[in-house]
């Protein structure tokens, strides 16, 4: 976007914090008025305005995934691709998506897509997006490690415009709805979203009538220039040079090797390149990445690194990326993608492990970087109603010179949350008979990777399917600078007393009284385990962060 007036610095501040107020509020309007609790109470979800030029991030809500942040520039691409193509698009349209090569994260992220108009002339873009809990996968809820292609993920939507000049296609949602599993939540969902548009249109349109377009758009500009500058000055401090790094996931759930991400990281005066050509082959099962999803993944790993930077489209400028469609980090139709978060989480991580090496007084160590999600469905014997919901926890993040890890935390690039026990027990036939932290998942260190935490449901319906996606069994978070790796994830089924090991599962049959166990891993370490505080230690043991045992066998102390 290029604008010729100067900006008044208040005028800068007013309007810049009016777009942000806008973006957070259209996120309070999806939460407030989603039916699925994936939204309303796990908030995975975002909103946010987009430039009607390239697509690129203006604001995001404060609330929103981070993921969102780099992919959802691509959904607003796509759908700008088909506005200009088309060329009628008019005032209350609105554009529907899911499609994972265009949009990136994966199928169950419906998007909506609304082009702005203000004195005739189309200024910007609002998207909503957020979970749909199904969306007519081979498995209810989806989450089948052993999909080998999309399509058994569920129904694809290409950006189609779904509402014209604020007239509703009924048709065609219907025809989308018509191939959910869970109609009645997909449809409230619906509403939610075009609801959060509609207000972030209002609010759009009453901050160009109160300042005019001029000005806007030149704070929109400065802004993105600003953040662009913010960045570089960060990266130009790092040393000139070549930086590797190299994680794994465990296997594809279909082939049983490990997934190589690799990643070498340039830093060339304020440049950064981030080549992943090492990373391993697209794979046959459903742990691939859309090239947008990696983008996003190592934004949110530098942003993590540089925090201050602004979110928008300026602060992913300096950044360059080579992602060869041979890897699976940039897979093409029809290579499934319903483990993107893992795939994210590690693209993420060996970037900041990468990075470790040119600022090592930033370091971090792994956050537990999975979502080992546990979906049931099944009929509730209370309503007879169907259901699908999905069971997850939260992990540790990593140690850093500044603090320990924190505990219990959301997936670092997701942040969608555990719903609440009580929320849980209301909505769907379970009970909760353990939710706490998993003492000893946390790898030692200088400065503790957080812990983990564990939960125990029990099923209260009959004839239960449990389908579920897991990794960070085999390899651990690591640690850094010295630090332990912080502990693996266990999952269970406990059926008369007895234990089974979960690992990707589909389709397995439960019974009333089944009680599945989830055990999330905890944070990487930072620093020599030998150099931490006794003191420190001591509190750790009081608190049930740490046992006796391991303190005395890691730390050399008898509490």
């Amino acid at each position: 976007m290029s604008v010729a007036t100067t900006v008044e610095p208040t005028t800068l501040a007013v309007v810049q914090g009016w777009l942000g107020q806008i973006a957070d509020e259209m996120d309070v309007t999806l939460v407030r008025s989603a039916f699925s609790t994936v939204i309303s109470e796990q908030c995975d979800r975002a909103c946010g305005l987009y430039s009607a030029d390239d697509g690129g991030t203006i604001v995001q809500g404060t609330t929103g995934l981070p993921m969102f942040v780099g992919s959802m520039q691509f959904a607003v691409r796509a759908v700008r691709d088909k506005v200009l193509a088309e060329g009628d698009a008019a005032p209350g349209d609105v554009y529907c998506l899911n499609d994972p090569y265009l949009a990136g994260t994966h199928l169950h992220d419906v998007k909506l897509v609304q082009p702005f108009f203000y004195d005739g002339r189309l200024r910007a873009y609002l998207a909503a997006t957020g979970h749909w809990m199904d969306v007519g996968s081979s498995a209810p809820g989806g989450w089948n490690p052993f999909a080998t292609d999309v399509l058994q993920e569920g129904l694809r939507i290409p950006p189609v415009k779904v509402v014209h000049a604020g007239t509703l296609d009924q048709d065609l949602l219907a025809l989308i709805l018509a191939n959910l599993r869970l109609p009645r939540d997909a449809r409230g969902d619906f509403q939610a979203k075009w609801n959060a548009l509609r207000v972030g249109e209002q609010r759009l349109a009453a901050l160009f009538a109160k300042y005019g377009a001029a000005t806007v758009e030149a704070v929109i500009a400065e802004a993105r220039a600003r953040a662009e500058r913010h960045m570089r000055s960060y990266l130009a401090e790092l040393p000139d040079g070549t930086y590797e790094f190299e994680d794994y996931l465990d296997d594809d759930g279909v082939t049983d090797v490990p997934l190589r991400v690799h990643v070498r990281a340039s830093v060339a005066g304020s440049d950064l390149a981030l080549d992943f050509s090492g990373s391993s082959p697209p794979c046959k099962g459903p742990y691939n990445s859309s090239l947008a999803n990696t983008i996003a993944a190592s934004y949110i790993a530098v942003k993590h690194l540089f925090p201050d930077v602004p979110l928008n489209a300026g602060s992913l400028a300096p950044l360059r990326f080579v992602v060869p469609p041979t890897t699976f980090l940039a897979a093409s139709f029809p290579k499934a993608h319903e483990g993107y978060l893992d795939v994210g989480e590690r693209v993420k991580d060996v970037v900041l492990g990468a990075l470790a090496q040119a600022c090592p007084e930033r370091a971090v160590a792994a956050p537990f970087g999975t979502l080992p999600i546990v979906s049931l469905s099944g009929v509730d014997p209370r309503s007879g109603r169907y259901y699908v919901t999905i069971l997850i926890a939260g992990g540790g993040y990593g140690g850093s010179r500044a603090t320990d890890g924190l505990m219990n935390g959301a997936l670092p690039i997701g942040i969608a949350r555990a719903a609440s026990v009580e929320v849980s027990e209301q909505r769907f036939p379970l009970r909760f008979h353990r939710y706490a932290l998993r003492p000893d998942s946390g790898g030692a260190g200088w400065r503790m990777g957080g812990c983990g935490a564990e939960c125990e449901a029990e099923v209260l319906g009959d004839e239960t399917l449990l389908s579920n996606l897991a990794d960070r069994i085999r390899h651990a978070p690591f640690g850094v600078l010295g630090g332990q790796p912080g502990a693996t994830t266990e999952l269970y089924l406990v059926r008369d007393g007895e234990r089974r090991p979960l690992t990707k599962e589909v389709g397995v049959e439960l019974r009333r009284g089944d009680r599945v166990v989830l055990r999330y891993p905890g944070g990487g370490g930072y620093g020599d385990p030998a150099e931490r505080e006794r003191e420190l230690v001591l509190r750790d043991v009081r608190r049930g962060y740490l046992s006796a045992a391991r303190a005395q066998a890691v730390f050399g102390l008898a509490p």
